[in-house]
């Protein structure tokens, strides 16, 4: 009896602990479930080991961060490309001065020169050369109209044209007596810098009529004689004379031809018996009077004036009176002035070389609408040899050449 334990003594109590840890193994068990699932279903909610919750956000906000972040990390790694790039390529930082101020970047464009811009120029016009100052950059842009006008010079290098050339206030004027096709080089200087021009020069023919269609420049090598512009009734040049070649004409009063278009026809002919074939002039200078008896005889060779005036001009509408054209004719054609001409060989060879000597064909075949008259191979007419070539080079007529912009 002594052995035994009474109830409700303090042994008895020391027993209630297997109980206690019989309950908490149960309780471990039941946290022994991983998930458990709120009833809105929006949150996940986790236990530890010892019981405790544990909140965790939802996956699609973690997803949302990462993505925002990623977005981020490109435009900084793309702004530094940029940046690179605007460093590499403008310089930034590189400093330029024009007319003591201070612009940031690489300077693209100093001085920039404003000439007439074309192949030609026209006598009697004042053409000026202007230099602006323009500076560009990647930051600034500044244009500066304060040029020095004393500092721009303009240089004519063309040998034998100096004379007539007016050079003052930055612009250039060519003189009337200067003949047309001739070449005309410039340099404009400015501070050190230069540009180069090249012209050709041509009449200006608006200014050079006068009333009633009369031209003004009667004297010129290069003066336009047609149906729309001509010479008065008492023009006749003073330097007329007898070339020394052959003719086919007895009557003297149309043999002459004006002083340097009768030394140009001699070598004109010693060209062309050099290279075989022998020329004869016909019909030189024709007087306005002369011309007025031609166009009537002519009227009534084709019956009307109307047909006349395709194959012969009307008084003052020749350039005969000019005293710079000659009808030439060969014997193979029987001295006549005919189009045959232009299917000999002597023809051929008078439409291919005449402008070495300073003559062109001035009523060529298939411009007939251009000049007003039937093809006239025969028919030479002098405009000087610089000219002479640009219309052959180039296919043209006296009208078109003038004409041409």
């Amino acid at each position: 009896m002594n052995n035994q334990i009474k109830r409700g003594s303090s042994s008895h109590r020391r027993a209630a602990p297997k109980k206690t840890i019989s309950r908490s193994k149960k309780r471990r068990s039941v946290n022994k479930n991983p998930r458990i699932r709120s009833s809105s279903g929006n949150v996940t909610v986790r236990y530890d080991e010892f019981g405790r919750p544990i909140r965790v956000r939802r996956v699609k906000k973690r997803k949302f961060r990462r993505r925002i972040k990623e977005v981020i990390i490109i435009v900084f790694l793309l702004l530094i490309a940029w940046g690179i790039f605007v460093v590499v390529k403008y310089k930034p930082f590189n400093t330029t001065t024009i007319n003591n101020v201070k612009l940031r970047g690489v300077l693209k464009e100093q001085v920039v020169f404003e000439g007439p811009d074309s192949e030609y120029i026209q006598t009697g016009k004042t053409y000026r050369f202007k230099v602006k100052d323009m500076v560009k950059d990647i930051f600034n842009t500044k244009v500066t109209e304060d040029i020095d006008g004393k500092s721009i010079k303009v240089k004519v290098t063309t040998n034998g044209v100096k004379d007539y050339v007016d050079i003052k206030n930055n612009t250039i004027k060519i003189n009337d007596s200067i003949l047309s096709g001739s070449r005309v080089d410039v340099i404009v200087s400015y501070n050190g810098l230069n540009k180069s021009y090249s012209y050709s020069i041509k009449d200006n023919l608006s200014e050079e009529i006068g009333k009633n269609m009369i031209i003004t420049n009667p004297n010129e090598y290069d003066a336009v004689v047609n149906k729309t512009r001509h010479l008065s009734s008492d023009y006749k040049p003073k330097d007329l004379v007898e070339a020394n070649v052959d003719y086919a004409q007895s009557n003297l009063a149309v043999r002459p031809l004006r002083k340097e278009a009768a030394k140009a026809l001699e070598d004109l002919f010693a060209d062309a018996k050099q290279a075989g074939y022998d020329f004869y002039a016909l019909s030189g200078f024709r007087s306005y009077k002369m011309q007025v008896d031609v166009y009537k005889n002519n009227i009534a060779q084709y019956g009307s004036e109307e047909k006349a005036n395709f194959y012969s001009a009307k008084p003052g509408e020749s350039e005969h009176q000019l005293g710079l054209s000659m009808d030439v004719t060969t014997k193979e054609v029987n001295f006549k002035l005919t189009e045959s001409l232009g299917d000999t060989e002597a023809g051929k060879w008078l439409e291919d070389n005449c402008y070495k000597n300073g003559f062109i064909i001035r009523f060529p075949k298939g411009k007939e609408k251009i000049t007003g008259y039937s093809y006239e191979p025969w028919h030479v007419r002098y405009v000087g040899k610089t000219l002479a070539k640009v219309i052959h080079d180039n296919n043209l007529t006296l009208e078109e050449y003038f004409e041409e912009k």
